[in-house]
């Protein structure tokens, strides 16, 4: 037995987990098997290996604490060094992505912290809250820069502007703002029909994108303010990451779980066999299309909850849960070309 699993590893990580998980408990806790494919379940930390190649934030092991808020946003600095997430206790906190130990927390916000994101060049961060109001901070120190008012209902998601002049917000109060960094002014605002989960920029700029509560996509033209298409889709649009593709043509919309969406621009006609896919969570597992197979990577812990969409830098995938974080590290896989 130990053989055939050892010489078949590769067939394995792309077969149902079941194959495994299923029969995990029974393995002899001095097996060989279980050095092959471990599930250090109990702890908070996961032990990197090929079939479970994950690590939660904080880990017992670390000095710090062992118990999280639930998880709003996650995000990765440019440089992909430093995890940012904010949490129901109203703090925003900062991690060293490769080690998992606590770098500070950014406290001022008086309610639930909804969003995070890192300035494109990475020295600053912005957070937007139920408190109603945006506030940026130095990433390097945690030291608050500006705090943006205006918006009369809770602040669910944010957005730097590619250039990092520009921050926008979007909000229960029906409107994107879109805030100069430098002043602090809103110099522009977006009237919706509805709440808004998510918002966006264009790489080049030049539009922006939010995802209402009525399943409903609109792309404006940054520079004049106005509407340039607008799209009720069949599709569930709860709380997307929505985000442009490098060339602009495609929109995708991506979940806590289940496979994004990906959808031409402007026609809004849906991609179906994206390729490539974007990595996403399936059943507690870490899954990506490639052609027509399902790549099942590894799993998440069994009390892991998650509780926003996967974000991924380079060779790195970090996922906020219930009561934790959970990072991933790809260079476990052999991954196949894309």
């Amino acid at each position: 037995m130990y053989q055939w699993v050892k010489h078949s590893k590769d067939s394995l990580a792309i077969s149902s987990l079941s194959i495994l998980g299923d029969g995990h408990p029974f393995i002899p806790l001095d097996s060989p098997l279980r050095g092959l494919f471990e599930r250090d379940i109990g702890r908070c930390r996961i032990i990197a290996r090929p079939m479970d190649s994950s690590q939660t934030f904080p880990s017992q092991d670390l000095p710090t604490k062992t118990w999280l808020p639930s998880t709003a946003s996650v995000a990765f600095s440019p440089d992909g060094r430093c995890l940012a997430s904010t949490h129901h206790d109203r703090i925003v906190r900062m991690w060293d992505a490769m080690t998992g130990l606590s770098l500070r927390e950014l406290k001022g916000h008086t309610a639930w912290v909804r969003s995070v994101a890192f300035s494109p060049d990475g020295h600053y961060l912005a957070s937007g809250s139920d408190d109603l109001t945006v506030r940026t901070w130095d990433a390097a120190t945690g030291a608050l820069l500006q705090q943006f008012n205006g918006h009369t209902d809770l602040v669910e998601t944010i957005a730097f502007s590619v250039d990092g002049c520009h921050l926008a917000s979007a909000s229960h109060d029906c409107t994107v703002r879109v805030w100069d960094t430098t002043t602090g002014l809103c110099i522009r605002r977006l009237w919706h029909d509805t709440s808004l989960w998510s918002v966006a920029f264009s790489l080049d700029g030049h539009y922006l994108a939010s995802a209402s509560w009525n399943n409903t996509i609109s792309v404006w033209d940054f520079a004049k303010g106005s509407l340039v298409i607008q799209k009720r889709l069949d599709i569930n649009l709860y709380r997307p990451n929505i985000s442009f593709s490098a060339d602009g043509l495609v929109l995708r919309l991506e979940y806590r779980e289940g496979q994004p969406v990906q959808l031409h621009f402007p026609s809004f006609e849906r991609i179906d066999n994206p390729h490539p896919s974007p990595f996403y969570l399936d059943k507690n597992s870490l899954c990506v299309k490639h052609q027509s197979l399902t790549l099942r990577l590894c799993w998440l812990p069994d009390d892991f909850g998650p509780t926003t969409p996967v974000r991924q830098h380079g060779n790195y995938i970090c996922i906020g849960g219930d009561d934790k974080v959970a990072f991933i590290d790809l260079d476990q896989f052999a991954l196949p070309d894309p």
